[in-house]
């Protein structure tokens, strides 16, 4: 049985397979100033290459190109074939700007006293 399909079909295909790739480069995680690619990631884990990325542990700080997307406890590290699988307890954004005044309106209240 013969199956026709237009010209631009296999073309449109490919293209979200394309955005998929360029999606996955863009996540990258943050340890001790150096960034190093994500391959994927879950809701509480992620993986990077076993070959580039050296024994991550404490906390890291995963990112969507320029964006934040919070910081990660690893709590567990196993490594595969091509790949290094970490788990982590958390991961929360922390907006700098409320601790501040958070803080300063905790000295203010022992001030007062």
């Amino acid at each position: 049985m013969d199956i026709f399909l237009p010209k631009g079909f296999e073309a449109g295909m490919a293209k979200p397979r394309a955005s998929r790739i360029m999606r996955a480069q863009q996540l990258c995680v943050e340890a001790d100033g150096t960034y190093y690619p994500v391959l994927r990631r879950w809701p509480t884990g992620f993986a990077v290459s076993a070959v580039d990325v050296p024994a991550l542990q404490g906390v890291v700080t995963l990112y969507d190109g320029a964006d934040s997307l919070g910081e990660c406890l690893i709590t567990k590290s196993e490594r595969t074939d091509d790949e290094k699988i970490f788990t982590f307890k958390r991961a929360s954004s922390f907006n700098y700007a409320s601790a501040a005044e958070f803080e300063g309106g905790a000295q203010m209240e022992t001030a007062s006293r």
